[in-house]
């Protein structure tokens, strides 16, 4: 890469890492919310997620515009964008229908993934030679159909319960996934500026 294409990309990161930063602090503050209100959040979740899957995208097509001259990819990127906008408003309009039928069949899916997934991952640790993995991968196959049935049992017995354990992983996640994006954010952006300092 010559000295003026590090200057370009270097001046571009320069230009756009806020809106990394800004996806990132947003992030964490949904996260922290699940944290403090789990059960009002299980009750509001698809407001929030609505909410944010507007915000996100309108950050994913000011950030597909910004680049648009630098990066030929960022049709895809304004795509998406679109996309969440699109989602975000059919949560805001539909929201009771949309945050318990989506929350309902995610947890359905990981369920029945987890039953499915153990189920498979047994004969496949067994036909291995004997020794620490094919012990390890038969007592993960049979904890994954553990958990896969007592995720079940939960959504049968309690939804509301398994719903707001739900927001609990949620959050965790976005705060982790928030966290990751500011480091990234402030990491480019000081690579930046020593691109630039040293050109």
């Amino acid at each position: 890469m010559s000295t003026d294409d590090v200057i370009q990309v270097s001046r571009f990161i320069k230009s756009v890492w806020w809106l990394v930063l800004l996806r990132g602090i947003f992030a964490v503050i949904l996260g922290i919310l699940a944290f403090i209100w789990p059960v009002a959040t299980a009750g509001a979740v698809f407001w929030v997620f609505g909410i944010y899957t507007v915000v996100d995208g309108v950050v994913n097509i000011m950030h597909a515009i910004s680049i648009r001259k630098e990066d030929s990819s960022w049709g895809w990127l304004l795509t998406i964008g679109i996309v969440g906008i699109v989602a975000g408003v059919l949560v805001l309009i539909f929201p009771l229908l949309a945050g318990a039928f989506a929350l309902l069949v995610l947890l359905w899916i990981v369920a029945v993934w987890a039953i499915i997934g153990g189920i498979f991952s047994i004969p496949a640790a067994a036909s291995m030679a004997g020794g620490g993995r094919k012990t390890l991968g038969i007592v993960f196959g049979a904890l994954s159909i553990l958990f896969g049935v007592l995720l079940a049992i939960l959504l049968f017995s309690t939804p509301l319960a398994a719903l707001v354990g739900l927001i609990y992983v949620l959050g965790a996640y976005a705060v982790l996934g928030g966290i990751v994006l500011i480091v990234v954010a402030i990491q480019a952006r000081s690579a930046a500026g020593a691109a630039l300092a040293s050109a």
